[in-house]
């Protein structure tokens, strides 16, 4: 239900933002792999962040009364922004209602059948957001050739849950062999220091444009490189009843 805690901390990451690193262990259910920031070429402050407001990975400098009203004005004018939140709680409340604590039998799931129908619907997903005019690569460009780094810091902050962590999980869990899995969560990583790269690069006084659109190239190709291995997957054709 929705009021499980597990699904309470979900719903809250994804209204507020998203700490967007996984913790250092490594998951054995998800197959998540820790990706050093320094395999990134990122510095040491990368994901603990300066002086300013805790936001995870991405940690925020303190506003200026300009930029937080400038923030302000872009929040009343971005209606695309706020029909992809909306469309994002949509996603976890739902997956909230289908929620039931496993028993310690159930823990393990197996993986799901990969039908032609359910591979195509998963990896459709992602390719959207890579390719579609409306998907988050697209909204992410307007803002850089905008210079529309308000809009960009708000939506890299909490895009992580909606692309890697929804999008990209679900896709993810088609993958039956364990090293083609490894290297799908080594891209699917790759997408969060991709969105950090371009967060920092939209901060109040370090907005520089050559460097978000440097990070959003990298973006696209770890996306792409995900999607290169759908055709690794052995598809099962549906029993008919």
């Amino acid at each position: 239900s929705l009021t499980h805690p597990s699904i309470q901390k979900l719903i809250f990451s994804s209204i507020l933002t998203d700490p967007l690193v996984d913790e250092s262990t490594t998951n054995d259910d998800s197959n998540e792999v820790h990706v050093d920031a320094a395999d990134r070429h990122f510095p040491a402050d990368a994901l603990t962040g300066r002086s300013g407001c805790g936001c995870g990975a991405f940690t925020v400098p303190v506003s200026t009364t300009a930029h937080s009203t400038a923030l302000q004005a872009h929040n009343e004018a971005d209606a695309p922004t706020q029909r992809r939140r909306d469309v994002l709680r949509q996603i976890v409340a739902a997956a909230g209602a289908a929620f039931v604590a496993p028993s310690p039998a159930e823990a393990k799931k197996e993986p799901p059948v990969p039908t032609p129908e359910a591979v195509a619907k998963a990896f459709g997903a992602v390719r959207f957001e890579l390719s579609d005019p409306e998907g988050g690569v697209a909204y992410m460009q307007q803002r850089i050739d905008a210079e529309d780094f308000v809009g960009l810091l708000e939506f890299t902050r909490t895009y992580d849950l909606e692309m890697r962590k929804i999008r990209m999980g679900i896709a993810k869990q088609f993958f039956a062999d364990k090293e083609v899995k490894t290297k799908a969560t080594e891209y699917a990583n790759g997408v969060t220091f991709d969105l950090i790269g371009i967060n920092r690069s939209s901060r109040v006084g370090q907005e520089n444009v050559a460097s978000a659109n440097k990070y959003l190239q990298e973006l696209r190709e770890d996306v792409a490189k995900f999607l290169s291995l759908e055709e690794k997957i052995v598809l099962v054709e549906p029993q008919p009843e």
